[in-house]
């Protein structure tokens, strides 16, 4: 009896749920994050994070420091060129050690799980990375041309005569230098994935490389693979000659090229623990 009940039951319970049926695709379409957030998001990571924030404050500090002497030299009467060295050299020694934490941070931070589970093509997380670290350099070029007005601003104020003349060649040669300095710092941190290394090395393999010059048979091999020599002619404010941009390009090969190959074949092959 009570069997026969529950077998009648059962049809009756079905005409309820006949309306009811689960979301699909279609109904909620999904779409891929744009580049263009991941652009934004990767450059807030460089600027917006405590030691990032920390980073550019000291700095800052330091540049101030540097056009402070400067006021006080020859009572501030320099051009506006030197004034744009004095906020560009510490701009290009020191700022690529952002790169470096863009690229070195979701595996020293353990949130690589969180990052590419929200972008799985880990190859669009580089390109972003790739594309914010050059918005990172074209903004020093700017931020040193805005401080070195300054600088000549209050060389005015103390009775400066240089004129203010820059060649575009500088600027142009500036803005390069900067660009390819932050992408360097941004190879050696894919190519290690660890901040201590990528720091270690990318202050120290450069800092050796010079003791090749003492040696006669690589004194001309030395001067094709030093990317700080090579980018020295840039802000001469003159064109660079062929030979000049055949030496900048095996550098840049070398140095930028070489570990950005091997940082992002490491990143799109690396477990994520």
């Amino acid at each position: 009896m009570s069997t026969t009940t529950e077998l009648q039951a059962t049809p009756q319970a079905a005409p309820a749920r006949a309306g009811f049926h689960l979301p699909t695709i279609q109904d909620n379409p999904i779409t891929a994050v744009p580049f263009s957030r991941l652009v934004r998001v990767e450059t807030r990571k460089q600027v917006d994070t405590l030691a990032g924030r920390w980073f550019l404050i000291i700095l800052g500090l330091v540049i101030v420091v540097a056009m402070t002497i400067m006021l006080f030299v020859d009572q501030g009467d320099h051009s506006y060129g030197n004034y744009l060295a004095a906020a560009g050299i510490p701009l290009g020694i020191f700022l690529p050690v952002l790169g470096i934490l863009s690229a070195t941070q979701e595996w020293s931070q353990r949130t690589a799980m969180t990052t590419f589970a929200l972008e799985p093509r880990r190859g669009r997380v580089v390109a972003a990375k790739i594309a914010s670290t050059v918005l990172l350099g074209l903004g020093a070029v700017v931020v040193t041309l805005a401080l070195g007005a300054v600088g000549r601003l209050l060389g005015d104020l103390r009775g400066a005569e240089t004129p203010w003349g820059v060649d575009g060649w500088m600027i142009a040669g500036l803005t390069l230098m900067m660009t390819l300095y932050v992408l360097q710092g941004l190879a050696f941190g894919l190519a290690f994935l660890s901040t201590p290394a990528a720091i270690v090395a990318y202050f120290a393999l450069p800092t050796l490389l010079p003791l090749m010059s003492l040696v006669s048979w690589l004194a001309t091999p030395y001067e094709w693979i030093d990317l700080t020599m090579t980018t020295a002619p840039l802000t001469t404010g003159e064109a660079l000659t062929g030979e000049q941009w055949g030496q900048l390009a095996v550098s840049v090969a070398l140095w930028i090229g070489v570990p950005l190959v091997i940082g992002v074949w490491r990143v799109l092959r690396r477990e994520v623990k």
